[in-house]
């Protein structure tokens, strides 16, 4: 090998090994993403593997970590299953500690209540050195209302005026959180009349809705949850055996046909794309761009 050609390779190599080293920084600057939940201790978990694949594939480079805002499902599967799920403060802490300067935190909660400030807004304040950005909850303004409406209603079962649709959410005990679900029940009823939504707490009440369902008449009701995934409270409190489940205290009325839907949100394409626009503008946000 001549020398002008030994010199060539070795410009070339040090291009290649300059490109990897860019990169490698570049990696390491990048904002981390943290996925923030309300957890669940149910196979429903599997929804979340499902959101964070949909995650991967529209923000390929990045590196995930997740964070699960219920201390009594992180307690209960630490418990039963011998699996660690850290809380919020901790993840960004572990984040601040192996030398990130920079989160960009999605929400997966369906409305801005008590656990999206407590648990999620305020942790946030509480660690300084991180420059962080906030992905909302789904239902955090009228046009998300709108996308969600339109997506969970792809769902449905065609209006032949015997079907109804209700839909179990999780309600909120804070006044923010239950204005956004009772906002979005009543926009979902004006478009779609056979449909409601109640929560299993606060408002819209569950004792409402099963009236309005009942003046409806029709010959089957379809159960479905509003919930980012369908755990414990789909399983039981929806669809459950017991006598007061929503399926069972529609029955005593009346023997409808019932069908439910086992699968939550995070399931549903058009949610997911929300949530996913939701961390893109956060991403924009801590990369300092538009």
């Amino acid at each position: 090998m001549g020398q002008k050609s030994r010199t060539r390779h070795l410009v070339q190599a040090a291009a290649v090994l300059a490109l990897l080293a860019a990169a490698q920084v570049d990696a390491a600057d990048r904002p981390v993403i943290v996925l923030t939940a309300f957890g669940t201790t149910t196979e429903a978990f599997a929804t979340y593997d499902h959101f964070e694949k949909k995650v991967r594939e529209r923000f390929p480079g990045y590196e995930v970590r997740w964070a699960f805002t219920s201390h009594k499902v992180r307690h209960k599967v630490a418990k039963e299953q011998g699996r660690e799920l850290k809380d919020l403060g901790t993840v960004l802490r572990d984040l601040k500690a192996q030398g990130h300067s920079r989160v960009a935190i999605q929400s997966l909660h369906i409305v801005p209540g008590e656990e999206w400030e407590k648990k999620v807004v305020s942790v946030v304040r509480e660690i300084p050195g991180l420059k962080a950005a906030l992905g909302k909850p789904l239902l955090s303004s009228e046009q998300d209302k709108e996308r969600a409406l339109k997506a969970v209603a792809a769902t449905f079962p065609p209006q032949d005026g015997k079907t109804a649709v209700l839909l179990m959410a999780h309600g909120s005990p804070v006044p923010p959180g239950e204005k956004a679900y009772v906002s979005f029940a009543r926009l979902l009823h004006s478009r779609y009349p056979h449909a409601f939504l109640a929560s299993v707490e606060g408002k819209p009440e569950a004792k409402e809705a099963f009236v309005a369902v009942k003046k409806a008449n029709p010959q089957k009701i379809v159960l479905m949850p509003f919930m980012f995934v369908a755990g414990d409270h789909v399983q039981n409190d929806l669809l459950g055996e017991e006598p007061d489940s929503w399926k069972n205290q529609l029955l005593k009325h009346k023997a409808y046909q019932i069908e439910g839907v086992t699968t939550g949100l995070g399931y549903v394409d058009g949610i997911v794309d929300l949530f996913l626009d939701h961390l893109a503008q956060a991403l924009r946000e801590v990369e300092g761009k538009k």
